[in-house]
């Protein structure tokens, strides 16, 4: 892998790390992911438009995958919106973005772009890293540690990101490798995800739905920043490499500024444990970022 995608990737995931520690600070806000998806979407709507119809529209084969995979985005948040709110960041945000990374990668040899070995060790060892950085030493190994309320919403958030993330990578490819095309797929991506998301907190977590307040709106709105720049960035990057299980391994760095913030930002416990899962994690995303 060249170190530009590389590059981008590993700011992805410094910006993808702040948004969920926002929303992790602010997990009693039922739909600050709602407002999110909805700002960058108005936002970006109406230049998105005027490409679309003054003579440079995607393809017709894009639309289809669009409703797809702003569904699976809708999966997605509403599964971080319930474990935020059922869990510690510490055990919701590493699990739920393990469980993803050797499921996209059998998803790549049936592309037929199969991960290499070097590749697949990189990936195993993300993916040890993740679900051993919720434990705070050997004896807190238990099948009640994963097994809980909070381990539903985690496989709902893992499936949502397994969901988008192939969806993403097919229909990036269809496009014409760029940045403003990247952008343009994920502003019309983010706003059809907002009425499946609005609908799945209302109806399925049964949340309350208010239009909040200014001070809200503003929240949203450095959500939006951080999220919209960060998928942006991996969505330009499905344009540069064959597999997606290596993007989406290597945004698992993440955890490891995650495992960081959590005990500097939320006092929680420096157990040796989660910083050899963190040194693990690293040693895979090297690996797989020079597969």
């Amino acid at each position: 892998m060249s170190i530009f995608p590389l590059s981008l990737i590993l700011l992805s995931t410094l910006l993808h790390v702040s948004w969920n520690l926002l929303a992790h600070a602010r997990r009693d806000d039922t739909t600050l992911f709602v407002r999110a998806n909805l700002i960058v979407g108005l936002v970006g709507l109406g230049p998105v438009l005027w490409l679309q119809f003054g003579g440079d529209p995607f393809p017709p084969a894009i639309w289809p995958l669009l409703l797809a995979t702003g569904l699976f985005q809708a999966v997605y948040f509403l599964g971080l919106t319930m474990g935020y709110r059922a869990g510690e960041f510490s055990i919701v945000y590493p699990v739920a973005r393990a469980l993803p990374v050797l499921a996209l990668a059998f998803l790549d040899i049936l592309r037929g772009h199969p991960p290499s070995a070097q590749g697949w060790l990189g990936m195993v060892l993300v993916t040890a890293g993740c679900l051993l950085a919720p434990l705070s030493g050997l004896r807190a190994v238990s099948r009640d540690r994963y097994w809980n309320a909070t381990i539903f919403w985690v496989l709902v958030t893992a499936a949502g990101t397994i969901g988008y993330s192939s969806v993403d990578k097919i229909a990036l490819e269809m496009l014409q490798p760029s940045l403003l095309s990247a952008l343009r797929y994920g502003v019309l991506q983010w706003l059809l995800t907002v009425p499946y998301l609005w609908l799945l907190l209302r109806y399925v977590a049964k949340l309350p739905m208010t239009v909040g307040s200014v001070r809200e709106w503003r929240r949203a709105a450095l959500a939006t920043l951080f999220i919209s720049s960060a998928y942006t960035l991996i969505l330009w990057v499905y344009q540069m490499i064959p597999q997606a299980s290596y993007v989406v391994a290597l945004r698992q760095f993440s955890i490891v500024i995650g495992v960081v913030a959590a005990i500097l930002i939320f006092r929680e416990p420096a157990a040796k444990l989660r910083l050899t899962a963190a040194l693990i994690i690293s040693a895979g995303v090297a690996l797989v970022g020079f597969a």
